[in-house]
């Protein structure tokens, strides 16, 4: 058979057809038209998913070629698949038994350990004899990740012959998990604690076998939410007196735990444990050391009861039990701080008087003159802790100085583009040195290799994709629309990039800078940044408009509109400009002259954001089809902030939402108007890409008027995701630049992120909101202006804002803080946000560490009438007193 029968013969006819034709040839046969059947096959599956921009291969079966690439692919060429081609007509034991590949162990372990979901797939091949079951940890995901409930009897016989005491070792994530198993079943499913304990209480399990592989499994710190599992299914077998007796040391070890759930659980039982005297003092008093320095208030306050009665049962601890005390008074609450303090007066506090000493500055200033007198040492009022920052000042960005350093440095930003700064100047070096470049055949031979290399593959960022296509098109000595041409297959419509995107606009920028080297011109980018803000300072630009007039060529519009986006408010009293081209238009447009518009209404719209002050024009919106933000027409963007609730009423969540009055209707490319596109379907408008480096980069493309980008920013976000790196922290870079004061969005930004659940996010905005009180471009109105429309939304827990607005305090803007707070008291009692009580301990406690007194007549009469018990009742009075 020759390779063109081959390949007519896998499409023109049936899988089944092709299955048993090639059951007829050998394996060596087989193997020589791997090539083409692999060749094939990739392109088949392009086209699935890409039907509307590539050609048809024209293929009769689609798995008459799948079942082509097993008989001809060798187990190295299956295993560089993202996904096993398996066929469903005719069945993966039949295939295996007709053709004997050699693979079939190889591939099965390989895609098992890959993706849980092929055990079931490949199941049939290990219960017919065909390969042996692998013995990974994916086989006990795999059975997280079905219903119990249909648990097949020999899938029963393995589980009880060994595989559940793995359910022990094997933590899972993601989806596959026992926490995740049992939480998400329907009415009336019985979940896998239960079926455990089924299991024992039948004696077809070992009962005191599964209580110590859950302790076992505690032990191992898995993830708290899938940790959570075990402590629960422990709680289930309800051990008795005797069961917790002679566990008495696990427990006490587990109250180490760096799960604070897994601390709670243990201290139930050591509490369970002391009350019936069967825990050794001694021995628990020593296991309690990590329980009385923990965060959770309950857990620390258990400890400290379990000290006091270690003493009574057993007197000599005493001044040991004191010295434990002591150590709750690392609390970050008050409230835990005065119970430990009252533990100490009662255990006698003559024997820790120094280290009490040494706890007197930390201490909530509430207890603060209560713990000097113990200590014997006076109290003294503490100023303010001032943030170690240096105001922001800005940087010169300064241009590559040769063709070696120019390639370099694109080098670099091709492995690592998280500098937007980097960025730029690499491709301005490239506008600049391409040509002598381009003029050595060895010198860009490591360039076209990575490229390419990076092109194939370049992650999730899109910014990384349109540097190595640029490289490439550099180091290939090509023009970079030619590129994209061929390898688009010459379709016109080919998109390498997300539509409307920023990204989009900076490959259109770098075609026009490869376009010039490939005419041997050596010119600058005009919207490399002056300095570290982002801007680009007018007298640059005009420089390099000059460079280009004394060339005899046309800046490129794109580029240009990057610049004018970019370009410094300050130093623009520059007289009278010429006015011979569109360029020169548009600039002196900018710079407040008088000048005729048109006709590209990208250029325009960017000339009109960047004109200042910004009033309608008439003359550019007439250049765009419908009105278009910020192009012409100044765009009106507030935030909004719902909470959503479930037509059952079971689940909530927050809707944040930033109209663009008008929006961009007309899908307008123009640089403002990107920024006003309304969210479409389940897709939120992202102009700015979804990772770090593409966002960071798009940070600078308004940097004198960032709102807009913060209006991405807003809507981006989601609360309750927490990702290892985490792309949204690049939506508070511009607030660590120099740059103008934080308006409405950007303000959003800091309270929305603070209280996100990814600790990356939120202990930056913290960081970000200190740092911007400190230099005076964050107003507190503004701040709580934005705030309030989380909190009083009740989308989100309090406590976050509570956390978030003391470790700004903690950053050296306590007044900052204090003053927030005061702000937000201004609701109806019924309007009253859960959980407010610890905001109102953090007030209070920056009012005493401040000696302020409460003057706001709003937040008087708010907390006059505030509802509710406890905390909230407690600092409610205790802020009222500041008042007089």
């Amino acid at each position: 058979m020759t390779e063109d029968e081959f390949l007519a013969l896998i499409t023109s006819r049936s899988a089944k057809d092709v299955f048993e034709r090639l059951a007829n040839l050998s394996a060596k046969e087989r193997r020589a038209f791997a090539k083409p059947a692999m060749t094939l096959f990739k392109k088949l599956d392009r086209f699935w998913i890409n039907a509307e921009s590539l050609p048809d291969p024209k293929v009769k079966d689609g798995e008459a070629v799948t079942i082509a690439v097993l008989a001809t692919a060798s187990g190295s060429e299956l295993r560089k698949l993202s996904f096993f081609p398996r066929p469903g007509k005719v069945g993966l034991v039949e295939i295996v038994r007709a053709l004997e590949p050699d693979w079939t162990q190889d591939v099965v372990d390989h895609f098992v350990e890959d993706r849980v979901f092929y055990v079931d797939q490949f199941r049939p091949l290990w219960e017919a004899g065909l390969c042996k079951r692998p013995e990974s940890d994916a086989i006990i995901l795999a059975y997280y990740s079905r219903w119990v409930g249909g648990l097949a009897k020999s899938d029963e016989s393995r589980l009880l012959g060994g595989d559940v005491w793995r359910f022990f070792e094997v933590e899972g994530g993601g989806e596959d998990s026992l926490a995740n198993h049992d939480k998400y079943l329907k009415r009336g499913q019985a979940g896998w604690a239960e079926r455990l304990k089924q299991y024992a209480d039948a004696g077809k399990l070992d009962r005191q076998r599964l209580l110590d592989a859950s302790l076992d499994a505690l032990q191992r710190d898995f993830g708290q939410y899938r940790a959570g599992w075990y402590s629960r299914f422990h709680v289930l077998m309800a051990p008795d007196a005797g069961e917790m007796a002679v566990r008495a040391d696990r427990y006490l070890r587990l109250l180490a735990s760096s799960v604070p759930p897994t601390v709670s659980f243990s201290m139930k039982h050591v509490q369970v444990l002391d009350k019936a005297g069967a825990v050794d003092a001694a021995q628990m008093l020593t296991a309690l050391e990590p329980a009385l320095q923990a965060r959770a208030k309950g857990t620390v306050s258990a400890a400290l009861k379990l000290v006091l009665n270690a003493v009574k049962r057993q007197p000599n601890l005493r001044e040991r039990a004191a010295r434990m005390a002591v150590l709750a008074l690392i609390s970050e609450d008050s409230g835990v701080q005065g119970k430990a303090l009252d533990a100490i007066e009662s255990l006698g506090a003559d024997g820790v008087r120094r280290e009490l000493a040494e706890y007197v500055d930390l201490v909530a200033p509430s207890v603060r003159a209560r713990i000097a007198a113990l200590a014997d040492v006076g109290a003294v009022a503490l100023p303010d802790m001032v943030l170690e920052h240096e105001a922001t000042t800005s940087r010169p960005v300064v241009p590559v100085g040769s063709e070696q350093e120019a390639l370099a440095l694109f080098l670099t930003v091709l492995e690592a583009p998280r500098d937007p700064f980097e960025v730029e100047r690499a491709i301005d070096g490239v506008s600049r040195f391409g040509a002598a470049l381009q003029a050595d055949d060895k010198a860009l031979s490591p360039l076209l290799k990575r490229a390419k290399q990076v092109s194939a593959s370049p992650g999730d960022s899109q910014l990384r994709f349109v540097l190595a296509l640029t490289g490439r098109a550099l180091a290939e000595r090509v023009e970079l629309g030619t590129l994209l041409k061929k390898e688009s297959g010459d379709r016109s419509d080919f998109r390498f990039v997300s539509e409307l995107s920023l990204q989009e606009a900076h490959l259109a920028r770098n075609v026009a800078v490869l376009d010039r080297v490939s005419k041997g011109l050596s010119l600058p980018l005009l919207a490399l940044p002056s300095e570290t803000s982002g801007l680009v300072r007018v007298a640059d630009l005009l420089s390099r408009l000059a460079a280009f007039r004394d060339a005899g060529v046309e800046p490129d519009l794109q580029d240009l509109a990057f610049a004018l986006m970019r370009l410094d408010p300050e130093g623009r009293d520059v007289g009278e400009l010429p006015l011979e081209t569109q360029a020169d238009r548009a600039v002196a447009y900018v710079l407040g002259q008088n000048v005729k518009t048109g006709p590209s209404a990208d250029l325009w719209g960017a000339a009109w954001c960047a004109r200042l002050p910004r009033e309608a024009d008439a003359r550019v919106a007439e250049l765009f089809a419908k009105p278009t933000p910020d192009c012409g027409v100044p765009a009106a963007m507030e935030l909004e902030v719902n909470r959503e609730v479930s037509r059952d009423g079971a689940y909530s969540w927050i809707d944040v939402e930033v109209p663009a009055i008008p929006h961009n209707e007309i899908k307008s490319r123009a640089l403002p108007a990107v920024f006003g596109i309304s969210n479409e379907r389940f897709n939120n408008a992202t102009c700015c890409g979804y990772t770090f480096i593409d966002i960071a980069w798009a940070s600078l493309t308004r940097p004198a008027d960032p709102e807009p980008f913060f209006r991405i920013g807003l809507i981006h976000q989601d609360t309750w995701q927490k990702l290892s790196d985490n792309h949204t922290r690049a939506y508070l870079e511009p607030f660590f630049r120099p740059g103008p004061p934080v308006g409405p969005l950007g303000a959003g930004v800091l309270a929305y992120y603070m209280a996100c659940e990814d600790k990356s996010v939120s202990s930056l905005a913290v960081e970000a909101t200190a740092v911007l009180c400190n230099e005076g471009r964050l107003s507190v109105d503004t701040f709580v202006v934005a705030l309030k429309k989380f909190l009083m939304s009740h989308s989100l827990p309090t406590t976050r804002w509570t956390k978030a607005l003391k470790g700004v305090a903690d950053m050296g803007a306590g007044a900052f803080a204090r003053d927030v707070i005061v702000g937000v008291l201004d609701f109806a009692p019924e309007e009253t946000p859960r959980d407010i009580g610890g905001l109102l301990e953090v007030c209070f406690e920056l009012h005493l560490g401040e000696g302020s007194k409460l003057t706001n007549p709003a937040a008087i009469a708010c907390l006059t009438s505030i509802p509710g018990g406890g905390k909230t009742a407690r600092f409610s009075k205790k802020l009222l007193g500041l008042t007089q």
